[in-house]
């Protein structure tokens, strides 16, 4: 399980990255591109882009997390999680912490290719997020 929660919170910090850079592209690293959580986290970091707002620090405490289904190519996680911490900074500079969430659970699909490489050498898999859907 501690695979799953790294590769999450990896998720999580490209996410940031993209929120805090306002780097649109950054969003296909961490979501099929053309799925409904990439859809609309496309159209928040372009409301923000249009605000001139960045988000800094942000940080997602994954409280629990269980396997529900795992294939090579996809798994389902139950997962509780909430916002622990960030805060919006606007184009003057000031800066506006975000209120911590509260803990909510989701089932979250996370799906994979098998990448392109020279046969008989594995590489690692990249893993993307493709639904997230309340548990």
């Amino acid at each position: 399980m501690g695979e799953w929660i790294g590769t999450l919170r990896g998720l999580d910090v490209q996410r940031a990255q993209a929120f805090r850079t306002l780097d649109v592209a950054t969003l296909d690293k961490v979501y099929v591109p053309g799925s409904a959580p990439w859809q609309s986290d496309r159209a928040l970091l372009a409301s923000y882009r249009k605000q001139r707002i960045r988000i800094h620090d942000l940080q997602i405490q994954i409280d629990k997390a269980t396997i529900t289904k795992e294939t090579p190519t996809t798994v389902i996680l139950r997962t509780t999680d909430h916002l622990a911490a960030g805060r919006a900074v606007d184009a003057t500079g000031a800066s506006t912490p975000l209120p911590p969430g509260t803990p909510t659970t989701r089932l979250i699909t996370l799906t994979t290719s098998p990448p392109p490489g020279t046969p008989g050498k594995r590489r690692p898999l990249t893993w993307r997020i493709a639904t997230i859907t309340p548990a």
